[in-house]
């Protein structure tokens, strides 16, 4: 019977802006709510998620799941340590890990559907590969981090757009004519007069007007929530923004803004000690900042505090409450 967890998926164009860092904490945060939540390494060719978490060598992994038939799919769940979280390792950094085929992305699409657990939370490699934006689009909710930086907001605009794109190009399996509209995966095949949604509905006009209710319909349904992480300066926010606009300007969707993470050494001591920032001082700015973006994404009004060394939950509301009663 396949899961009914909320698959979250975490994903920006550029590497290096703290998507792992982010996607951990977040979801030590659910699950110190009380929630069941998965942790997922996906970014197959480099894994180390589970550094973040501090576990040295994992025993178990994908890349047994890939070339031990006799492994048990509950093997790849691993405890972390923190009550209600369990873990799944990467395939390791072996060459051609990250090159997922057919089959072994349809095996990690299985496995996921079928976990047993309130949320399910992926942590995706770098990039804008087909793998990456599918297993983006896999689940109902998907978020973005950007750093303020031009480079930064101009890479997580092209991973939205590419993400958006690759859901239309799904839609349009079949019909080579319709599918060359959306596929920029080589200059020689795309049509690069097709960037934005305002140029593919022209060229549908044309085409096949029959598709244009599909694409609004994906339009409509498409609404990634953005974070800014590595805040230095309130100006920095703007950077969140002029995102947001780009991509409305472009692509007719609004991103969800949920929030933004200061830029602080206590995170970067918590990834040099192997101690998650929210583990590690759950009171700190950036930890605050985090539990504001979860209020933001499921709807709840919580507060962590620590009291003699345990993390405690003062504030709550209901998460989710439509899925709970």
């Amino acid at each position: 019977m396949a899961s009914s967890a909320n698959i979250i998926a975490v994903g920006g164009g550029k590497g290096g802006i703290g998507k792992s860092i982010v996607c951990t904490n977040l979801a030590i945060g659910l699950a110190l709510c009380g929630k069941n939540v998965v942790l997922m390494d996906t970014d197959f060719g480099a894994s180390n998620l589970h550094a973040l978490l501090g576990v040295d060598a994992p025993k178990h992994g994908f890349g047994d799941f890939f070339h031990k038939n006799s492994t048990d799919p509950e093997s790849l769940l691993l405890d972390t340590g923190i009550r209600g979280l369990k873990f799944v390792c990467g395939a390791g950094d072996n060459p051609g890990s990250a090159d997922l085929d057919q089959d072994n992305t349809a095996i990690i699409t299985e496995f996921i559907h079928n976990l047993d657990a309130d949320f399910v939370f992926l942590d995706l490699a770098p990039g804008t590969s087909y793998n990456v934006l599918d297993f983006f689009n896999l689940g109902e909710t998907g978020l973005v981090l950007t750093t303020p930086e031009i480079t930064s907001v101009m890479k997580t605009f092209s991973f939205i757009r590419s993400a958006l794109f690759r859901k239309i190009g799904k839609a349009f399996q079949g019909n080579p004519e319709l599918e060359r509209l959306v596929d920029h995966s080589s200059p020689a095949k795309a049509d690069r007069e097709t960037h934005s949604i305002d140029t593919l509905m022209e060229q549908l006009i044309e085409i096949d007007q029959g598709q244009i209710p599909v694409v609004k319909s994906i339009v409509d349904a498409f609404n990634p929530g953005l974070i800014v992480n590595r805040v230095r300066y309130t100006k920095d926010l703007i950077a969140g923004e002029n995102l947001i606009q780009l991509v409305k300007k472009h692509l007719g969707i609004e991103p969800v803004f949920l929030g933004y993470l200061i830029e602080s050494d206590r995170v970067r001591d918590s990834v040099d000690e192997m101690v998650p920032f929210l583990i590690k001082e759950p009171e700190s700015k950036p930890s605050r900042n985090l539990q504001k973006i979860i209020g933001a994404l499921t709807h709840t009004d919580l507060e962590l505090v620590q009291k003699d060394g345990e993390i405690f939950l003062s504030q709550q509301a209901q998460l989710f409450p439509d899925l709970d009663t």
